[in-house]
């Protein structure tokens, strides 16, 4: 009983690590598209219908990311369709969140990227899709 109850034990642990361990690679959607951001976590990914989402943290400022992606996607063919910059933060101030929208072909990217009004980490949201246009 107890090799049976060590073995399971074995099992979930390395259950664990192979999951844990995909937290750290972005979603299979994303992969030769999108890129994940240098140095940063992944703390969320989603499958939706017709595309897939990510969330990532970093200790980078927001405007840094952005800068990041304009020039890193701008190299792989992406075109900037819109651009929202930083403005100075305030609580509830929708300008204290910057966006980029991005197209290449049938593929659409959306990065928003925000700071908390507190403190901490960036967070970053990739939204990557189909075009209807």
């Amino acid at each position: 009983m107890k090799s049976k109850t060590f073995v399971l034990s074995l099992l979930l642990m390395a259950s664990v690590c192979i999951i844990s361990g995909c937290m750290d690679k972005m979603p299979y959607n994303f992969n030769g598209k999108v890129s994940r951001y240098p140095n940063s976590k992944i703390v969320n990914i989603m499958r939706l219908n017709g595309g897939c989402y990510a969330e990532l943290e970093t200790i980078d400022s927001g405007k840094k990311v952005l800068e990041y992606y304009k020039n890193h996607m701008a190299k792989t063919g992406w075109s900037i369709r819109v651009e929202r910059g930083f403005e100075p933060l305030r609580m509830n101030d929708p300008e204290a969140i910057a966006f980029l929208a991005l197209f290449k072909g049938s593929d659409g990217l959306m990065i928003d990227t925000y700071t908390p009004v507190n403190g901490g980490k960036t967070h970053i949201a990739l939204f990557l899709g189909d075009t209807d246009v």
